[in-house]
Formats: structure tokens, sequence, C-alpha cells
């Protein structure tokens, strides 16, 4: 069969800040070694409102569309699937991805023939065999199936990195992505499917395929820039993470790592392995500095435990990536919403560990979420563009709180802010150190800042 992707105009003007979609290079991966032919218009490239493209691709007369959504993004993807049905009505129209997952019955109410509720290389491939009655893929007939059964990571092909033009990513973002694990034994009360619908055993590919993969990456695609591993929590399984550094230690492919996990599965010694491996950054989640909010949050993880993990990554000489989030509401009777107080006590989390890159977000109920289910009633935002939790709109907040404003919530994002600025000579000291001692890392940023330079300084040079 001859298959159509899409991944409509997500917002986003600026195409460089974005990850490769790694969830469409495994799905097509899948479907080509199926023998289907496969195609795809990205349109994280293309002007806004510009859908030539995409118009031209429908007029080829596939015989399945397959359509990545996004929950904030809601009018993009119904201007994408009305123009399938205005061009070729019986063509067939498929969802997946967060908001096919959390928003199903909209999305088939505007005309999408099914919507994949979970991880869709399974289902999709059975549907195509002509399958309808699956779990986790929704129709109208049938618009509660259940959850997709679960993938393991071995089962997957290598994804189809020149699928979605990888290089351009690349060279964009300064990252290829990566991921050699899939499921969570975790969960919290705010994060959002399908790959983290629920709690389920991690699968993780061998340490081998790993490096051969990386290979095959690194000699498709060379150069100076990081490889950011994209797994949900990377040093869940501590052993295969030590492992992993051995061979990648010996493997020299010339490129920098970095990761997420969570701050109470690092210690001082997996973070030294880690930084000898060649591993310059992590990610990790702060949320608060409250112990009442993060068991709010349902983030099973104690104010000292994120100290002591922010404080092993960084004595390792590992930079570190945070976040955290202010604005959470009580759920459970009795429960009153965060306090000034406690936000204070994030604002002094932040001054003590100053992560290196900071991001202040508001704590969102996105649909799908515990968070969303128990707080419908007070929920402000009505539209999917709304659920923001990036950022607060001049005295609008999506989530309405019993004590604090949308302008208190945007003053103390900003004094959160300020704090952590005043100690940005901190994270200068941390990046000139990394840089001496570590080549790689030393090529790509000096990459990262001559591309910066030609295009805010020199434009219109033949950049």
């Amino acid at each position: 069969m001859r298959i159509l992707f899409l991944s409509p105009p997500f917002g986003s003007h600026r195409p460089e800040g974005l990850d490769a979609p790694l969830g469409i290079m495994y799905l097509a991966a899948v479907l080509k070694k199926a023998g289907h032919q496969c195609s795809f218009v990205d349109h994280a490239w293309e002007k806004q409102d510009d859908w030539s493209r995409w118009d031209s691709a429908i007029l080829e007369k596939p015989d399945l569309v397959l359509v990545n959504t996004q929950v904030r993004f809601d009018a993009e993807t119904k201007e994408a699937l009305r123009r399938v049905k205005a061009k070729y009505s019986a063509l067939l129209a498929v969802a997946f991805g967060p908001q096919a997952s959390t928003q199903t019955l909209d999305l088939l109410k505007a005309g999408f023939d099914a919507c994949v509720i979970g991880e869709p290389e399974e289902v999709v491939q059975k549907f195509l065999q002509g399958n309808k009655s699956l779990a986790g893929l929704a129709t109208k007939e049938n618009p509660q199936p259940g959850l997709a059964p679960r993938i393991k990571v071995e089962s997957l092909p290598v994804p189809d990195w020149e699928f979605v033009n990888c290089r351009r990513y690349i060279e964009a973002a300064h990252n290829a992505v990566y991921t050699a694990s899939r499921g969570l034994n975790y969960e919290d009360k705010f994060n959002q499917p399908p790959l983290i619908f629920a709690q389920s055993p991690t699968s993780r590919l061998p340490v081998e395929r790993v490096i051969r993969e990386l290979r095959v990456l690194r000699q498709s695609y060379p150069g100076s820039y990081m490889l950011l591993f994209h797994d949900e929590v990377f040093t869940e399984d501590r052993d295969w993470v030590i492992d992993l550094c051995h061979e990648l230690k010996k493997a020299k492919l010339g490129v920098p790592y970095w990761c997420f996990t969570r701050p109470d599965l690092v210690d001082p010694e997996l973070c030294q392995i880690m930084r000898q491996s060649g591993f310059v950054g992590v990610s990790m989640g702060m949320e608060s500095g409250s112990d009442r909010i993060l068991k709010m949050l349902g983030r099973k993880s104690t104010v000292l435990q994120i100290k002591n993990g922010f404080k092993s990554v960084q004595k390792a000489g590992l930079l570190t990536t945070g976040s955290v989030m202010i604005g959470t509401a009580g759920v459970e009777a009795g429960e009153s919403d965060e306090t000034i107080g406690e936000i204070k006590s994030t604002v002094d989390l932040v001054k003590h560990l100053h992560p290196d890159v900071l991001t202040v977000t508001l704590t969102t109920p996105l649909p799908g979420t515990p968070f969303y289910d128990n707080l419908k009633e007070r929920i402000l935002a009505k539209l999917p563009k709304e659920f923001n939790y990036l950022h607060v709109w001049p005295g609008k907040y999506p989530l309405k709180l019993k004590n604090l404003s949308a302008d208190d919530l945007t003053s103390f994002a900003k004094e959160i802010r300020c704090v952590w600025k005043k100690g940005l000579w901190l994270t200068a000291w941390r990046i000139v150190r990394l840089a001496i001692s570590n080549r790689d890392f030393r090529s790509t940023l000096f990459n990262q800042i001559i591309k910066v330079i030609r295009r805010k300084v020199l434009p219109g040079k033949g950049n």
C-alpha cells in the first residue's frame, strides 16, 4: 500500500528548536519492512499557512494517510484532515500521537476514520492487513478499544532516519536523537500518553545493538553535534547504563552525549562513569521545592533526593537541564492549592542548584492525565492551544486557583528566572571547563556558536 505521513504545522516558527520525530521514524521503518511504500510531508519546514506540498501529496491518491497529532495544535490537525476529505473523500485518514490517544472522540467526530490509542507500530500494521477490531484502534463503531499493546523495543527495526530528513534536523538543532528503550516503570499525575500512558516494564536494546546502530548513525551523518538519548528515564537500569558507558568509551564515536532521567536515579559513581564515557549533560525534572507539592504531582521523590541528584551530576562535571512547575492545585478532599511559601521554596531550590538550562512551567491539566480528570471543573482553558504549560497569558491561566491569580504566577515565574539568571556566570564556568576537557563537546560548541552567529549576526550573507 502507498502510505502518506504528515506532521501538521505545530505552531513552530523555529524548526531549529525541534528534535527529529522519532515516532515517525520507527513507524515508517516498520511499515517499509512490511513492504509498504511510504512518503512524508513534514510541515515543520513549511511556512505556517502553506499547504501546497500536502495538497499535492493528497492528489497522488495514496491508500492511507497517517497524521501525527499534538494536543495543543488541534486546529492544524483538523485543517490537514479537512484538506484530505475535500480533495479525496474516500481516502482513509488515521490519527496517532498524544491527541489521538487523549481526545479520540473529538477527532473521530471531526472525520478521522480511526485513531490509535497508544503506540502505533503493531496497531497500524494489523489495520493494513484488514483487522479493524484491535486493542488501541478507535473507530466510530468501536470508540473505546482500550490501549494498544506495548511494544518491546528489541522487536523494532532501526529507525528510518532518512525518512524524516534527519540531516536537516541535525544541522538545525545541533543534535541527533536516539532511543534505546521503551516503557516506564514510573508514573505521575501530569505527564501525557502515549509512551508514558501507564506503568509498564521498560524494554531495552542490548548494548551491542545500541553501539551498532549508533555507528550507522555516525557514518550516515558525520560532523559535530550532540547525540541525545531520548529514553524517558535513561538511568533506570544502572547496570545497563554502566555496560553501555564502557562500550561508548571504547567505540569513540566522536559525539558528546546527553540524556533524560530522574534525580533519584543517579549517584556520584554513576555520574563519573557517564562523564568518562563522553556524556556532557543530563536533563532532570525538579518540579518543586516542596515535598507536599511533589507528592501531589505524583513524583514519588523528595526535595532531598532532587538536591542530591543534581549535586551528583554537577560534581561529576556534567551540565544539567532542570524544570520547575508552579501553580499546582489540590486534588484530594481538603487538599489546599500551592501556597506562596511553597513557590518561594521552589525559588530557593533553583537558586541553590542552578541548573545550566532552566524551564519554568505551569502545572497544566493536560487531557488524558489524572490531573485533568480530577480538576475538570476548575479548568479555564477551553481550546487545545490554551493548554500551554510554558506560558501565562496576561491575566489568564488555564486553571482556576483559590489563592493565586495569573498575575501572581507571572510575577513568580519572572522571579524564578531572575534568580536563575544571576547565576549564569556559574554556567559559563561549567561550559568552559567541560569544553577544555572534552574535545567532542568543544567541537560541537564551536560549531553551534558559528551557526548562531551566521543566523543572527550575518543574515543574508549567503547562509
